[in-house]
């Protein structure tokens, strides 16, 4: 499938999430409710292959029964039916981590916390197993921690459902190995206790950050499983209360009676290990098994019954005691005779085959060379020349390159015959681990991640997305590669965020101009430009920009210019004359001369409106006694009106205005 495909005309595809040995997992947008699902889609090269389609459905069978917030939710089951035929399961996403991440990064967790982890992941198998669900493949990879530290468990991919086992069911041990239990490690099929004896290996490593047995191959570690006591949590973490590791302890034991009885009685425990009262409780120990120093797991049958060990009972045979006939002195002589020649014939010919037919008959001894550190093909043609059988095991070596011999059993020196087998074991180089999937997580937690895993050469690439900045777009190696930490380079892709655009200086363009700049940057422009006066740039051309000029900034972001309106005008002063006549009001008037004075005196009060005036107060305000002609400027802002009013004996006597007007006229 590609990114954008919808499917069943309802879930678009949108992004690939990881895969698995049989389907591919793709994150996707339900159209209809408006939700970010997961979609799990059958690899089309088995598309046309009619057993692993029907794995597929009885997966989604087995596991849409199933309803628990701790267990991934199954929404819907579908198929294209076009020609690619497109099977598909839709559940739930979940935005987060994996159990086995959560632990590689806070690793050992705290005892409350793994506690409280557990008993979510106890009470989702309890209801799966209520369902006659098991999931046989219990392990942190399969166990997701969401962003609010919930845990649900997913993948039941190789569940079996108990109630329907019409599909027929091999020994043949599925899971890893890790996680094994005892019984599938030995070739039985899984019951419900198998399910209990995984989750007690998981909650070991959230306790201690580590898992309980390793080794260099598969087969070692599955023997540890059968033979080796699961070691004590306390041996890394002495803190850790008796009581819980009881539990631990309980879960993991070798033969499946002495477990828990259900995965509901395991959660229970879980629900008071932490109580005062228990903390100082003795060791779990499983009971000895009566009359018999070791007891062998039982291997488990399709019908999920424990078999039976039968005891045969002990045969005594009786001795059988001789008749005491009496016999004849003679024929006793006789006999006697032939006894001692029957003995010496015996003794000669128990000599002659102890000391010679050894030596007629026998292969000759050989000496096994050392043939560690070359090929195979080398060792091969080294033995061939003392005539010993040769058989090939491979196994993991962190030493000894790979195809190269680590040892032969027997071992160099050993003495042996010619034609026997001496097994070449041949390195298959270090152990391999799955890749994980970080697509879609943030490149520094996943950097801790897997430094702390032991990969030494990470690193990143920065590119441009729509995507948040710091978030791994693709990797190398992919998800579920096999890979050695310490021997790959790890390289992401990583979201630098949306695409960016350094501003160019716009200051002299012309709107037009700066309108084609921005459509071919994928930018926006303000809807309404500021003017403003300039002296230094032309009228109708970019005075500023907002932002300026050599910032970066993404695609779409709105640039703000300030426009030039052209040189700002100047003030204009408008000068005024008028003279105020005074009355002659004693005119005819026969009185003395001492009284014309202060019958003749004017009141005279000029109020000016203009840049420095307000016209509020008078400009001047005086009194005369004879006529005067008062001389005085308006100063007018551009664009604006001034005018002037003369009061004569409180009545105008001239009043005027005047306009400054940029464009021209009065």
């Amino acid at each position: 499938m590609f990114e954008g495909q919808v499917l069943n005309d309802r879930y678009k595809i949108t992004d690939t999430i990881g895969g698995g040995g049989m389907a591919n997992v793709y994150l996707a947008h339900d159209l209809i409710l408006e939700r970010d699902v997961a979609i799990k889609a059958l690899r089309m090269e088995y598309a046309h292959d009619e057993e692993f389609i029907e794995r597929f459905r009885r997966e989604a069978q087995s596991t849409i029964s199933l309803s628990h917030p701790n267990i991934v939710n199954i929404y819907d089951v579908g198929e294209e039916d076009d020609n690619d035929n497109i099977y598909y399961i839709v559940m739930e996403y979940v935005k987060g981590m994996t159990l086995k991440q959560y632990i590689q990064l806070y690793g050992p967790l705290p005892v409350d916390e793994a506690v409280d982890i557990m008993k979510q992941i106890t009470s989702a198998i309890t209801h799966a197993h209520h369902n006659e669900i098991i999931h046989r493949d219990l392990k942190p990879q399969n166990i997701l921690i969401d962003e609010k530290g919930i845990a649900k468990v997913t993948d039941f991919g190789i569940a079996m459902a108990l109630s329907h086992t019409s599909v027929t069911q091999t020994n043949s041990v599925l899971g890893s190995v890790h996680y094994l239990s005892p019984e599938q490690a030995r070739g039985g099929t899984a019951i419900k206790k198998s399910d209990i004896y995984s989750l007690g290996i998981v909650f070991f490593e959230m306790l201690t950050g580590r898992l309980p047995f390793s080794g260099e191959s598969a087969v070692s570690i599955a023997l540890k499983h059968l033979q080796s006591e699961t070691p004590s949590v306390r041996r890394w973490v002495p803190d850790i209360p008796q009581s819980v590791e009881n539990v631990v302890l309980k879960a993991t034991a070798k033969n499946p009676f002495h477990r828990y009885d259900s995965a509901q009685q395991f959660e229970e425990d879980l629900a008071t290990a932490l109580l005062p009262s228990r903390m100082n409780e003795e060791k779990f120990s499983p009971p000895e098994e009566e009359g018999e120093e070791t007891k062998a797991i039982p291997v488990i049958t399709n019908d999920n019954e424990m078999a039976d060990d039968h005891t045969g009972d002990t045969v005594v045979h009786k001795k059988q005691e001789p008749q005491n006939d009496e016999k004849p002195k003679k024929k006793k002589e006789k006999w006697k005779v032939w006894t001692f020649s029957i003995l010496a014939v015996l003794i000669v010919a128990g000599l002659f085959a102890l000391f010679v037919l050894p030596k007629l008959l026998m292969p000759d001894e050989v000496e096994i060379m050392d043939v560690s550190g070359l090929t195979y093909e080398e060792a091969v043609n080294e033995l061939n020349k003392i005539n010993v059988e040769i058989e090939n095991e491979s196994r993991n070596s962190d030493s000894v390159e790979e195809g190269n011999v680590i040892e032969t059993e027997p071992g160099a020196g050993s003495i042996v015959r010619e034609g026997s087998t001496v097994t070449i074991i041949t390195s298959i180089g270090k152990e391999k681990e799955e890749f994980g999937n970080y697509v879609g997580q943030q490149y520094d937690q996943v950097q801790q991640i897997l430094e702390g895993m032991g990969y030494d050469d990470i690193k990143d690439f920065g590119v441009e997305s729509d995507r948040p900045v710091g978030e791994i777009i693709s990797q190398d190696p992919t998800a579920e590669s096999p890979v050695i930490p310490e021997d790959t380079s790890v390289r992401f892709e990583v979201s630098t965020g949306p695409p960016t655009v350094t501003l160019q200086s716009l200051r002299g363009s012309t709107l037009e101009e700066v309108d084609q700049y921005i459509s071919e940057h994928n930018l926006s422009m303000s809807s309404d430009p500021k003017e403003e006066y300039s002296d230094e740039v032309e009228k109708g051309r970019v005075i500023s920009q907002d932002p300026a000029a050599s910032e970066e900034v993404e695609e779409g972001t709105e640039i703000s210019v300030v426009i030039s309106k052209g040189p700002e005008p100047k003030p204009k002063s408008f000068s005024v004359e008028h003279t105020v006549e005074v009355e002659d009001s004693n005119q005819g008037n026969d009185e003395g001369q001492e009284n014309k004075q202060d019958q003749n005196v004017t009141s005279v009060e000029i109020y000016i409106e203009d840049m420095n005036n307000d016209g509020s107060t008078p400009f001047i305000s005086e009194e005369i006694t004879e006529d005067k002609t008062y001389e005085f400027d308006l100063t007018v802002a551009p664009g604006e009106t001034g005018s002037y009013r003369i009061l004569v004996n409180g009545k105008v006597d001239d009043t005027d205005e005047f306009t400054n007007n940029p464009e021209g006229g009065d």
